[in-house]
């Protein structure tokens, strides 16, 4: 697998924690990464005309520069990470898709900016998320510590192999706990699971069957990944749902997805259970992306 080696960090200098920054610094530390510290400034749509006394708007980039500057300073004088400042006028999440391929970018690392308890992803992280060509870690919470607890929801294909896969190797000592739901047989869209018949066929013992058979996919999945944990969720009615309530009720302190690429994740999925984990779950979250 791909050594992490640029690491883009999407800084916002008005954020009232440097999360997103202590989670780079460890992470690049982790990986002996350089580190690109990238912040966007809104170009001034309008100015007022000099014959009315107006000044044109002006950005002050050499005054960002040096704030970002000292952050980093304060954080970075023990482990001495290498970074760059880059500060650019536009829209943050163009800005950082851009400079992640001019950079050539392993990893885009960014915070949510929500701007409420209840809304856990800003709307620059949602875009990022929905354009990355690269992995992304999206930072919600305070850094205390690597991450300990993860879980990583599967379906058993390739890219959430491959996402596991890079979890392991670039966190240090991280336990993954890996889940997946499953749902019972449904007719007409009526929940069938009890001892019903449908056209000769025993609905009980075919959910028996379809249990058995993804306990033994999970097996098999941990084993080839050297997991020691793994759980199999009954979906019932709304196996988004029961997911969800699975990752909000742990103490995970990281969700790890694997995406299909740019050609479909997000375009495919959003409103369905990649989607709504990144919206729907306090914990921070990894997605990975192939890296061509």
């Amino acid at each position: 697998m791909k050594k992490l080696k640029r690491i883009i960090v999407g800084i916002d200098i008005f954020a009232k924690s440097n999360n997103v920054l202590k989670r780079a610094l460890m992470l690049a530390k982790r990986n002996k990464a350089e580190l690109f510290l990238v912040h966007a400034v809104e170009t001034p749509w309008f100015s007022v005309p000099s014959y009315f006394g107006g000044k044109e708007l002006t950005v002050n980039i050499k005054g960002i520069t040096k704030k970002i500057e000292k952050k980093i300073k304060a954080l970075n004088k023990d482990d001495k990470v290498p970074y760059s400042i880059v500060v650019r006028e536009g829209d943050a999440d163009d800005i950082l898709q851009y400079e992640s391929k001019l950079l050539k970018a392993d990893m885009v690392v960014i915070g949510t900016n929500k701007k409420s308890k209840k809304k856990f992803l800003g709307t620059t992280a949602e875009k990022v998320a929905n354009q990355s060509h690269v992995p992304i870690l999206i930072v919600k919470n305070s850094v205390k510590g690597p991450y300990q607890n993860v879980v990583a929801p599967t379906d058993f294909q390739a890219q959430s192999k491959q996402s596991i896969l890079f979890a392991k190797n670039i966190f240090s000592a991280v336990k993954i706990n890996t889940v997946h739901t499953y749902e019972a047989f449904y007719a007409a869209g009526i929940y069938t699971a009890d001892s019903y018949t449908l056209e000769g066929l025993d609905i009980q013992q075919y959910n028996k069957a379809a249990k058995i058979s993804a306990q033994n996919d999970l097996k098999k999945f941990m084993k080839d990944l050297s997991i020691k944990k793994g759980k199999i969720i009954d979906g019932k009615l709304n196996s988004k749902e029961a997911l969800l309530k699975y990752i909000n009720k742990g103490s995970y302190d990281l969700v790890v997805i694997g995406s299909r690429g740019t050609s479909g994740f997000f375009k495919a999925l959003l409103g369905s259970v990649a989607a709504s984990i990144l919206r729907e779950t306090p914990t921070d979250v990894l997605i990975y992306v192939p890296v061509d």
